[in-house]
């Protein structure tokens, strides 16, 4: 946890982790660099904690982050799997 920030208590986590997945799911549009950076971010992660937990180097999470790479569905799938989500493919003609 990136010492950074007060550590929040149990309750607090569960209410900002469901806020968090309740703002990616409303936003379908969002790009994978973009939304993976907003859920290791406002999870207090970092980088090192976040390649740890999911098993992808560092260097390719900072280089999907800054946008400089694209993760395969495989790494994606890894990167999501902390969160409860998977890749998937939706229709732009609801959004």
């Amino acid at each position: 946890m990136d010492k950074r920030y007060n550590t929040l208590s149990p309750l607090e986590e569960i209410e900002m982790r469901k806020a968090l997945l309740d703002e990616i799911r409303e936003q379908p549009g969002m790009s994978l660099m973009t939304a993976l950076r907003t859920l290791r971010t406002r999870t207090r992660l970092t980088v090192a904690e976040y390649s740890k937990m999911t098993g992808v180097a560092e260097r390719t999470i900072q280089n999907i982050e800054a946008g400089r790479s694209c993760p395969t569905i495989k790494t994606a799938d890894k990167l999501l799997k902390p969160f409860g989500l998977v890749m998937g493919v939706c229709s732009t003609k609801n959004h």
